[in-house]
């Protein structure tokens, strides 16, 4: 592997762009945790709307629940990374019998009663249905699409604890495809089901597909769709936590976040450090918000660490490459990432892009200060030494790591 090193793109940007633009992703990661904000609010959305079949949820249970279960994430994280992992595996068989369950109740329903399916897809592509979409309708759409498929590249973040190297490029591929057949799969049995007006209204899709077509057993499937969420939160908490952990390491965030407890030699701190933030987020904002917030600063980052490929090829021309990505794809993926990322502020601008535009700004300004300047806040060591006895914690190289 070319550079093996935990982080993903934090560590590839940094290596191409240098520490400054890299220190922005644990930046906005700790800041504006919108993706895991995200996550943990469908959470909450599925495990109470059940509860209230005519109407909406109450959105302070739905927060609640979702509060609940991100702390319950953590948890896991923090007394074991084995844990963490087979909790993952275990869910990642209950999302693939999810999703066999929603095709097979499509094709059946579809069988059954084939008018919704032919009048959707016989109209889906037609004039009347595209002719009002225009590029800030497309950029909102891909907004909400790079959330569903936030994860791709989780493998990457825990690079160094990875045995075989090539594992970390093999399993990516197989997951961008399994992942992208999934989604689209998905999405057409809930067109076999569902119109497009019933999807478009519904802040619960699964559910509405679930109470057409059973009735009063719809409850089955928000439970799926529960368990689902539950593991893209505690991947997405592996991922967010170890590159605050990473950058911790290389100095952008107090060592305090890149320490191991002693006897777990789980990042502790630094998944306390990821959850406080999500919780607030949880509080003060919306599903709504979040997305389009996420997918601004998502699509910001994808341009960079898609150029990072370009940018090392020139800057280490002799960095060792076990594989080759043909020059084509990272030119395609700077562009059209670059491309979302300017399309909402030229069409559609929101406040929200400025708001992020001005975190990213206020980034630079902290690295400069504590970063580069290295400017030390008072008492910082007394409270370091004082946290690592309260939490039991060690630097990565003290004898009392075992790992």
């Amino acid at each position: 592997m070319s550079i093996p090193e935990s982080g993903s793109d934090y560590t590839y940007i940094r290596k191409a762009f240098g520490p400054a633009l890299a220190f922005l992703l644990p930046w906005m990661n700790v800041f504006l945790p919108t993706s895991d904000s995200l996550t943990a609010l469908a959470f909450g959305q599925y495990a109470v709307q059940p509860f209230f079949p005519n109407s909406a949820a109450p959105k302070t249970a739905i927060k609640l629940i979702a509060t609940c279960m991100l702390l319950l994430v953590a948890v896991i994280n923090a007394v074991s990374v084995k844990w963490a992992v087979r909790v993952q595996s275990v869910i990642t068989s209950a999302k693939f019998l999810t999703i066999a369950f929603v095709v097979a109740g499509g094709v059946y329903f579809c069988i059954h009663d084939p008018s919704v399916a032919e009048t959707t897809f016989a109209n889906l592509f037609s004039w009347k249905q595209i002719g009002g979409i225009h590029f800030s309708t497309i950029s909102n759409a891909v907004y909400q699409v790079m959330w569903t498929y936030q994860g791709w590249n989780a493998l990457c973040y825990v690079t160094e604890e990875v045995d075989h190297p090539r594992t970390v490029a093999v399993a990516s591929v197989i997951a961008v495809v399994v992942v992208a057949i999934s989604f689209i799969t998905i999405n057409i049995s809930y067109l076999l089901v569902l119109t497009p007006l019933e999807m478009s209204s519904s802040q619960t899709v699964a559910l509405t597909f679930a109470n057409k077509l059973l009735g009063n057993g719809a409850w089955a499937v928000s439970v799926m769709v529960c368990i689902v969420t539950f593991g893209s939160y505690n991947c997405s908490v592996m991922m967010s936590a170890r590159t605050l952990f990473v950058a911790a390491r290389n100095g952008h965030i107090p060592q305090i976040f890149g320490m191991l407890h002693i006897h777990r030699t789980t990042p502790l701190t630094a998944l306390i450090l990821n959850a406080l933030p999500t919780v607030v987020l949880v509080w003060i904002g919306d599903i709504e918000t979040l997305l389009s917030t996420f997918g601004f600063v998502s699509w910001t980052f994808a341009t960079f660490s898609s150029a990072s490929v370009l940018v090392l090829r020139i800057k280490l021309p002799d960095l060792p490459r076990p594989y080759k990505v043909p020059t084509i794809i990272p030119i395609f993926m700077t562009a059209i990432s670059f491309f979302f990322v300017v399309l909402p502020l030229i069409g559609n601008l929101h406040f929200l892009y400025l708001y992020a535009v001005g975190f990213f700004a206020a980034g630079f300004v902290v690295y400069f200060i504590f970063v580069r300047r290295k400017a030390r806040l008072p008492g910082i060591d007394p409270t370091t030494s004082c946290l690592q006895k309260l939490f039991a914690i060690a630097p990565e190289d003290s004898d009392h790591n075992d790992s």
